[in-house]
């Protein structure tokens, strides 16, 4: 029995001969991968990351205004469905919706042009203004004599080299650029206003011809109702985030209007719309109330309260309210966060940085709901796999 088992063993360690009876001398190598072919997948995906990255940089100009809409769509979404249920038909709803929202937005841009295009204006005599009252402060007063000392010993050491040929290259003149960028402007919007209305106009038809790629129907069944539950995450998410960077504008307008700040309007709707981007928004929302307040009045006692003010503003707005009330549900790590807006600010510049949290967060809602990409919603998201195992 033992050679039995031994004579069945041999053929599994050498496999040289018929009946197992195989030695270490013929005994068959495993075959080797080339290290080519083990290199060749994650090549091509680093050339399809690269080559990805390259066309949205590329494209921006296409892509940005569709991705807006994307995102206007989800967000105005669940108020066309709330209006058909009152027997509205959607591309009337949609018609409303859109138009309204425009028309509001057009109106508060009217109204905050002036005063903004004003401190543009005054911008020279204000931030001169500000340097007076920033040198009366004993630390800046110390920082500022350091830097310029600095800045003389490094004059002093690199010196100037008055023989060396300066090569200057004509750049477009200002009226042609202002011509260009407010017709680009104005393409994009007209491309936003539009695409949105008809993609809210058209339901869910593109939720069910994107199921209907599939051939088999459990797996119909199974893609649309992850695609209706996406967009309803999505929706909650986008409105929710909004109707809190609104509390955030109205506490900021109201708080700046109660201290006497000048154009409190102007600096709340900042302060909303800088809401949107994490952390680097509300520094520089902080900082461009202090730089008011300490050029409109006299003394620290107000620019101290503006800034302490506007700080509660925050604490209590997305530290307690957000919690509160949009949950746990699709926290993104912060990690995930600063990566984005720089990615995001990187590609597309503001408007990418604005939509950074948005587009990070579909991209988790959708991976969650894919078993292929589970582990990018993990790498993403702020809890453990055993979350959404």
């Amino acid at each position: 029995m033992q050679l039995q088992e031994i004579a069945v063993e041999l053929p599994a360690a050498g496999s040289g001969g018929p009946g197992g009876i195989g030695v270490a001398g013929g005994a068959r190598q495993p075959r080797a991968v080339p290290l080519l072919s083990r290199m060749v997948v994650p090549l091509l995906a680093g050339i399809f990351t690269v080559l990805a990255i390259a066309g949205l940089q590329y494209a921006s100009s296409l892509l940005v205004p569709i991705a807006v809409a994307v995102l206007l769509t989800l967000l105005l979404g669940p108020l066309v469905r709330w209006m058909g249920n009152y027997g509205v038909a959607e591309p009337v709803g949609a018609a409303l919706i859109v138009f309204g929202t425009m028309s509001v937005l057009g109106t508060t841009i009217l109204v905050l042009a002036t005063p903004a295009a004003e401190w543009l204006r005054r911008a020279p005599q204000t931030m001169h203004r500000v340097e007076g009252k920033l040198q009366t402060i004993e630390p800046v007063a110390t920082i500022q004599a350091t830097a310029a000392s600095v800045a003389r010993v490094t004059s002093v050491a690199g010196g100037s080299d008055s023989t060396a040929t300066r090569i200057e290259v004509a750049a477009m003149s200002p009226l042609r650029q202002f011509g260009w960028t407010t017709a680009h402007m104005i393409s994009g919007i007209f491309t936003v206003v539009f695409l949105t209305y008809f993609l809210l106009a058209s339901g869910s038809m593109f939720r069910r011809k994107i199921a209907y790629l599939f051939p088999s129907g459990t797996q119909r069944t199974r893609i649309k109702r992850a695609l209706f539950e996406i967009e309803e995450q999505m929706s909650r998410y986008l409105l929710i985030n909004t109707l809190i960077s609104g509390c955030v504008a109205t506490a900021t307008w109201a708080f700046l209007a109660a201290i006497g700040m000048p154009n409190p309007f102007l600096w709340g709707v900042v302060a909303g719309v800088l809401n949107n981007v994490p952390y680097i928004g509300s520094l520089i929302t902080l900082i461009l109330i202090g730089f008011v307040a300490l050029a409109s009045f006299d003394g620290s006692g107000v620019l101290l309260l503006a800034c302490g003010g506007f700080i509660l503003i925050h604490i209590i707005t997305c530290n307690l309210l957000a919690p509160m009330v949009l949950g746990r549900k699709m926290p993104l790590n912060t990690v995930a966060v600063l990566i984005s807006l720089l990615f995001w600010g990187w590609v597309w510049g503001i408007v990418g940085v604005i939509m950074a949290v948005p587009i990070t967060v579909m991209i988790q809602v959708v991976c969650t709901h894919s078993e292929r990409f589970r582990g990018v919603s993990i790498l993403l998201g702020n809890w453990g796999a055993h979350r959404i195992s």
